[in-house]
């Protein structure tokens, strides 16, 4: 078999991976160690090894953004290959922030290569505020003086969402407005999501 039909062969194998909620976490999350454990098992039977073949990162603030090509051989023809250009982010006040960035990259090129469904969504799932850049995340009261019933508003399409495809779908909607959410809004954001997702049967 080729890279490709290998590929599907491993896409076959792993259809979901079930999101954790680890002790200190205020709602669930699909890590990458719970990403390798899944889908390497899956690549292995199927002839295909992966590792990343280029790699750089920037740093801005505590936030390091790192860019990377993960390529997928296939064992019996080295020569056969796929690469998958990724990227990641990651927010430490500390020294985490380029092993965060790379784990995330890597990931999510697990993920997207596989087309894997998770409910996972990096712009709402953030435990720490950037720091650093042109622009100030907005405070709690300025978002709910500018918009007094939007919490409200968020709150009912997360309610009334009837499958999680509705719920991937209201997400991605509301990527872009989330980069300005405060901190709360975001946990909140996500306990509430994290729990109607895991309540979810389809």
């Amino acid at each position: 078999m080729n890279i490709h039909q290998r590929l599907a062969k491993a896409m076959e194998a792993v259809t979901y991976i079930q999101k954790e909620k680890k002790a200190g976490m205020r709602y669930s999350i699909v890590s990458h160690d719970a990403v390798t454990a899944k889908v390497r098992p899956a690549l292995l039977e199927a002839g295909i090894v992966y590792y990343p073949v280029h790699t750089s990162a920037s740093q801005t603030g505590n936030r390091t953004e790192a860019h990377m090509t993960i390529r997928f051989v296939n064992i019996d023809e080295p020569n056969d290959y796929i690469d998958v250009q990724t990227f990641g982010y990651g927010i430490d006040d500390q020294d985490k922030g380029p092993g965060k960035s790379m784990s995330y990259a890597v990931k999510y090129a697990l993920l997207k290569t596989l087309g894997l469904e998770t409910g996972d969504d990096p712009d709402l799932d953030q435990s720490v505020e950037f720091k650093g850049g042109d622009e100030k995340p907005k405070s709690s009261y300025a978002l709910k003086k500018e918009n007094p019933n939007r919490w409200s508003e968020i709150e009912n399409m997360i309610r009334n969402a009837k499958s999680r495809k509705e719920m991937l779908e209201m997400k991605s909607n509301l990527r872009e407005e989330a980069k300005a959410w405060p901190q709360a809004w975001k946990d909140a954001f996500n306990d509430m999501w994290a729990k109607e997702w895991d309540e979810m049967n389809d």
